[in-house]
């Protein structure tokens, strides 16, 4: 269970939302009125007390939190009623509580435990940078650079295991890239933060130029792509049928011939990611399309992260195929 199973459930329950950040959704019942709640998952209902210092620590700009938890405990049902500003989704038990009142999805969803623990981001990244490192030893001032963090931040994180990273005279250096690669791939929590699911007409390929020609419009950053198509560029291996793309800010998709649907029938999903190394880590390159047209592409990790829970039965083939060239060819700097 994420933040987006919440959010997609508002839909499930015949709300409409827009999401506006990382953290943060609109939540409408179709009466024009929209109210923006701060999104807090939690993998337990919580107390009274939880809740009252929650609604405390409200950001001036919010009009109220939505808890996104498996199944609502009495603490949170009676706050519901009470304080409109509270809101939840309770994933498990497919209800959402908003403005007062209940609105339920016509399906039962099953969940998995919720990762709602802190995750180092500083640390993950740097073992997707390792792993994508050439062996020259990198100091800990390039290692922020390349990362977009603080000095101080990388500090904390640092040192990686011995038996993946050592430190030397002129800095870390990696001694085992294949370790970094597995160790990341098993770690990552996923990239948290909030996603909407689109789906239109015409190929997936297609699909996602319509979005980046939306981002210029619009001169917004370009969004990195990520999962099959991004497979596509660094060790194609199997025909993309889904764009899984990052942005920093939703675009308006309505209006450029999307409709917004639930997860299993979409054809393009845009993370508004929590992580923030995802979208700086990130790498323009030409398109595969030919000409001059630059494409934004996320790492192959995070590539494969995302690759391996798209549906088919060459998904397994496809990472190993990622995995295999990451690791013998410099595919990405």
């Amino acid at each position: 269970m994420n933040s987006s199973d919440g959010v997609e459930l508002l839909l499930d329950a015949g709300l409409d939302r827009r999401v506006t950040s990382s953290t943060e959704v609109e939540i409408g019942a179709g009466d024009g009125r929209w109210s923006r709640h701060q999104v807090m998952l939690l993998r337990h209902s919580p107390s009274p007390g939880e809740i009252d210092r929650a609604v405390a620590a409200l950001r001036p700009h919010v009009d109220g939190l939505l808890f996104v938890v498996a199944r609502a405990g009495r603490a949170l049902r009676r706050a519901a009623e009470r304080d409109h500003r509270v809101a939840y989704a309770a994933v498990e038990d497919a209800v959402v509580h908003f403005r007062g009142e209940v609105h339920r999805s016509g399906e039962q969803r099953p969940t998995a435990p919720a990762h709602s623990g802190r995750s180092s981001w500083a640390r993950l990244a740097m073992l997707r940078l390792f792993a994508l490192s050439a062996a020259e030893p990198l100091s800990q001032s390039e290692i922020a650079r390349r990362l977009g963090m603080s000095h101080v931040a990388i500090g904390k994180q640092l040192p990686l295991p011995d038996e993946l990273v050592a430190r030397t005279s002129g800095g870390w250096q990696v001694t085992d890239r294949a370790g970094c690669w597995d160790r990341f791939m098993l770690e990552y929590p996923g990239p948290r933060g909030l996603t909407t699911y689109w789906s239109a007409t015409g190929d997936v390929t297609a699909q996602f130029a319509r979005i980046e020609q939306v981002a210029r419009d619009r001169g917004d950053a370009l969004p990195g792509v990520s999962g099959d198509l991004a497979a596509d560029l660094y060790a194609p291996w199997r025909r993309p049928d889904r764009v899984i793309a990052y942005v920093v800010d939703q675009p308006p998709l309505e209006e450029h011939g999307f409709a917004t649907v639930r997860s299993a029938d979409a054809t393009v999903e845009l993370w508004t990611p929590r992580d923030p190394t995802i979208l700086t880590m990130s790498r323009e390159w030409p398109s595969m399309t030919g000409g001059t047209t630059q494409r934004r592409y996320t790492d192959p990790l995070i590539a494969a992260w995302d690759l391996r829970r798209s549906p088919g039965s060459d998904v397994d083939a496809a990472v190993e195929q990622l995995r295999a060239r990451a690791l013998r060819e410099r595919l990405w700097s």
